[in-house]
């Protein structure tokens, strides 16, 4: 069981979905600047999150009692972004021990699926499918299905457009 604060916006899948045609380029970009803050604190103390995607993106708002947060670089903004579920990061120090591909195929790096390992590059190109979400409102590879021909596909350089 994992136990974790309530963050009263839900995730960046959801608010993708929900509010996307409300959402002002500033915004985006706000909360992709939080976004590559919050990966580039989790860089320098050289963990690598290795399932970094839309749905592990939260949104707190700051008048929410439940969690404190303190936002160094946004805060006139009304909401905080939090990068969640760490429970399958490495250090990037440490030498791969397992061959096992964690997170959603249209959000991992192409050399993940050939056995590389994870590394900050993979959270970056994780972030890139990010950012195209949120500057989009699909979620990468929306009209594909996510399976053995698009991991082929994507080896093969196929991003979205």
């Amino acid at each position: 069981m994992i136990i974790m604060p309530y963050y009263d916006f839900g995730n960046l899948k959801h608010y993708v979905s929900n509010y996307f045609y409300n959402i002002c380029w500033q915004e985006k970009l706000e909360n992709l600047s939080k976004i590559i803050t919050g990966l580039k604190h989790i860089h320098g103390v050289n963990i690598v999150h290795r399932d970094l995607h839309s749905g592990n993106i939260f949104f707190n708002s700051k008048n929410n009692p439940n969690v404190y947060l303190t936002d160094y670089y946004h805060n006139n903004s009304k909401y905080d972004v939090i990068i969640g579920d760490l429970g399958i990061n490495k250090s990037s120090t440490e030498s791969a021990d397992d061959n096992e591909n964690y997170g959603i195929i249209p959000y991992m790096a192409p050399e993940i699926f050939l056995r590389q390992k994870y590394t900050k590059a993979s959270d970056i190109y994780s972030f890139g499918m990010i950012m195209w979400e949120l500057m989009t409102g699909r979620r990468p590879f929306w009209d594909q299905n996510h399976n053995t021909d698009l991991i082929i596909k994507i080896c093969d350089g196929l991003r979205p457009p």
